[in-house]
């Protein structure tokens, strides 16, 4: 393979568009940052503060457990590589749920597919780095002030995702462009389609 490990950005970018894989892995152009990406970049210094007042868990149980919260921590593997924002360890149920941040508004779907894609991959990596099962993560949206929780016991999008990118980095394969024409307007390589 010419590159080493999938990361998350490789997984999010195939769901996107699956040519920005082709061009930042495989041709090794340099990837531009949107407007939405840089504020969210700006806003993340406050990531540990917001977490540190988010309530995660209900306070209508009578039972919270205690979660410890770690942040930037890196997931890596031989064949795998994210730095995960936030993971909530409750060490009583040896689980863990990774938190996002993002500086969205919730989308009217709950979430998306990229986002879901993320806190696949972060809790894969948390389960065989870590050793903590993760059955579910959040996505806590900074505009709305929503917390989604979202279901992570089926890995299959994930593992198909994985597939379809590890074939165009191993065979160099140049694949079919997003059919979202949405996608080309802040998509840094739409000169090249």
């Amino acid at each position: 393979m010419r590159n080493d490990k999938i990361t998350a950005a490789d997984l999010m970018n195939y769901e996107y568009d699956p040519r920005i894989v082709y061009f930042t892995r495989v041709l090794k152009l340099p990837q531009t940052k949107s407007a939405k990406q840089i504020k969210g970049l700006q806003k993340d210094f406050s990531f540990r503060k917001d977490t540190g007042r988010n309530k995660i868990v209900n306070k209508k149980r009578t039972y919270e457990p205690r979660l410890t919260k770690k942040y930037g921590v890196s997931l890596e593997t031989e064949e795998f590589a994210t730095r995960a924002d936030c993971i909530m360890i409750n060490e009583e149920k040896n689980e863990a749920y990774p938190l996002q941040l993002k500086y969205a508004k919730k989308p009217k779907c709950g979430f998306y597919r990229t986002q879901k894609l993320q806190l696949l991959f972060e809790a894969m990596l948390t389960e065989r780095v870590l050793k903590y099962k993760v059955p579910y993560g959040y996505i806590k949206y900074e505009l709305s002030k929503d917390l989604i929780k979202v279901n992570l016991e089926n890995r299959e999008l994930l593992f198909e995702t994985i597939m379809k990118v590890r074939e165009i980095l191993e065979k160099e394969i140049y694949p079919e462009g997003t059919k979202y024409k949405k996608r080309f307007v802040d998509n840094c390589y739409k000169e090249m389609y």
